[in-house]
């Protein structure tokens, strides 16, 4: 064996090592997920919603709102909160400087007129606030209007310093909330007081059709982009989310559907407006804050109350969220790099952040790097067709069977997508995504990561909605 077949064998096989470790760990994630949401739907729970809805001593909520050029979706988005099964709920929607037409959509729907409001100052804020509106016909509705600094975090803050209630639910402005989605993400914080925050389920929306801002009638669209979408989307909250949440250990609540305690948000001065991975580093922030202190808490997930929300429907607008996202990660790990690894820090210092660095941080260098490797190994002849074959396997095999784990757990526990024409769709996506996707997605990703080394500066990002289709 010459020097060089030397290097690309040894090289393969610590590909093929590394792929079957990450992939036994998934196997593990979707064991955990599987006995939580099993566990979760054991019990029934619609009478206990039923007496948080008819309670007026259940903790209040604010749902927090940012918008930016959010024209298309923001009726429909605000139509939906203000029907939600929740007996308090204050909405406070920030046009965080758009240059479309949402501020005056919803001033004009909702007849809003300028009122002063009370803020926290210990929300710090970067973008002034020109205006505070207050809807006549829906009193619980607020609109505030500031200048844009580029971060989503900073219209969050906005929201904070004026919400007033006891919990505060953060969503995008595109997304479409289940008309019991807030009874459901609320009861964790009313059966223990040790919850400070909740996560629930958020899926791409595309393709479904929508009534009055609610989903009635969900499909797989035949975009092949987004279907690969809806499995990512299924993979993360079904089964990473579920399973990390059983241990504790969570570390991100997406910022398309989480809730919070006010008071522990405020604590930490709200939202970093600096950071790209504000929701994740929201949760992480909230860790160590609570760890420091020597406090018991609880941040989990609930698996049933979902979020809809508008994705991506083309590869250079995907492109472009997913080096943020990456980007937006890697920084993450670097400002909480003292946790990793730390006992102190409990599941999170020791098992989620490891595998967020080994996995998140490090593994699309390894991808991007091993399959240009192997590739170019196979068809010089100095790779064996075997080791070329284990390589698929683990790389490919295996990622497709954590795939169709994810369809099954959705399937068997919430039926979703109850046409069976959706689910062969959802299984073909499974299949077809390892040989398209998969190294793509690994692509975008080291480039963010890449980015995020260099120090790179990135805004909030722009993506073209086309509105959903309504009834």
């Amino acid at each position: 064996m010459t020097v060089l077949e030397s290097v690309v064998w040894w090289t393969t096989a610590v590909l093929v090592v590394y792929y079957l470790a990450y992939n036994v760990l998934y196997i593990l994630l979707v064991a955990r997920a599987g006995r939580a949401i099993t566990s979760e739907l054991a019990w029934p729970a619609t009478l206990t919603r039923d007496l948080t809805f008819a309670n007026p001593l259940s903790p209040g909520v604010s749902v927090l709102v940012p918008a930016h050029n959010e024209e298309v979706g923001i009726l429909a988005a605000v139509t939906a909160l203000l029907d939600l099964r929740y007996p308090t709920v204050e909405i406070v929607v920030v046009d965080d400087g758009s240059s479309d037409r949402t501020a005056q959509i919803l001033t004009d729907a909702f007849a809003m007129t300028d009122v002063d409001l009370t803020t926290d100052d210990r929300v710090e804020q970067e973008g002034a606030t020109f205006a505070t509106l207050r809807s006549r016909s829906h009193p619980g509705l607020v609109l505030v209007r500031k200048a844009s600094v580029g971060r989503r975090s900073d219209a969050i803050n906005a929201a904070l310093r004026v919400a007033t209630q006891e919990l505060v639910c953060m969503i995008d402005a595109d997304s479409l909330l289940e008309s019991d989605a807030l009874l459901h993400v609320v009861q964790p914080f009313i059966d223990d007081d040790r919850v400070v925050a909740a996560g629930g389920v958020v899926l791409p929306s595309n393709g479904s059709r929508v009534h009055r801002g609610r989903i009635v009638s969900t499909r797989i669209p035949r975009n092949l982009v987004v279907r690969t979408q809806v499995l990512e989307y299924l993979r993360a909250f079904l089964v990473g989310r579920s399973g990390w949440s059983s241990m504790n250990g969570l570390l991100i609540i997406s910022g398309a559907f989480g809730l919070f305690r006010r008071e522990i948000v405020v604590e930490l001065g709200g939202l970093d407006p600096t950071s790209l991975a504000e929701d994740a580093d929201l949760v992480v922030g909230i860790h160590r804050m609570m760890r420091d202190r020597g406090e018991d808490f609880r941040v989990v997930f609930q698996p049933e109350p979902v979020c809809w929300t508008e994705v991506p429907a083309t590869l250079d607008v995907l492109a472009k969220q997913r080096k943020r996202w990456s980007q937006g990660l890697g920084e993450l790990l670097w400002k909480y790099r003292k946790m990793i690894g730390n006992p102190r820090y409990r599941t999170l210092g020791v098992l989620t952040l490891p595998y967020f660095v080994l996995f998140e941080f490090i593994g699309p260098f390894i991808e991007v790097a091993g399959l240009a490797i192997v590739v170019t190994g196979f068809l010089s002849g100095t790779l064996p067709w075997q080791m070329a074959a284990m390589y698929a396997g683990a790389s490919v095999l295996l990622a497709a069977l954590g795939s169709l784990a994810a369809v099954l757990v959705e399937e068997v526990s919430f039926s979703r997508y109850p046409r069976r024409r959706d689910v062969l769709s959802l299984v073909t996506t499974a299949l077809l995504e390892p040989f398209w996707f998969h190294f793509l997605h690994s692509w975008w990703r080291a480039v963010g990561m890449v980015r995020a080394l260099r120090g790179a500066d990135s805004g909030w990002g722009v993506m073209t909605r086309a509105g959903h289709d309504e009834e």
